[in-house]
């Protein structure tokens, strides 16, 4: 194999780790945006000593459930980067090896 055949294999793995989690990660950042903006509270309920508390609560673990979730999925798309960056990597690192290997037999 040559070397050009190598780089473009490995920056075909690395370009496909970047757009298989661009769209998704994007949309992402915009969800936990909206989430961010959103004002959960109990309003006119605080009114209702006890059951407004409650609600207002309710509603604050719900935007902080959203965010955990949210959070929790963005690391699992930046995964997927980083496993087809690992990926390119490995196969630049065995292209050396491979490549070194050669060098050694042929010298024996």
């Amino acid at each position: 194999m040559s070397g050009d055949i190598v780089a473009t294999q490995v920056d075909s793995i690395r370009e496909m780790g970047r757009n298989m989690a661009a769209a998704p990660m994007r949309d992402l950042e915009r969800m936990s945006s909206a989430i961010g903006h959103v004002d959960l509270s109990s309003g006119a309920y605080g009114a209702f000593g006890l059951l407004g508390g409650s609600l207002g609560q309710a509603f604050d673990d719900v935007k902080r459930a959203a965010l955990t979730y949210l959070k929790a999925k963005r690391a699992e798309v930046a995964g997927i980067h980083d496993k087809a960056y690992s990926t390119a990597n490995t196969y630049v690192d065995g292209d050396g090896n491979a490549g070194r290997t050669a060098v050694d037999i042929t010298r024996t």
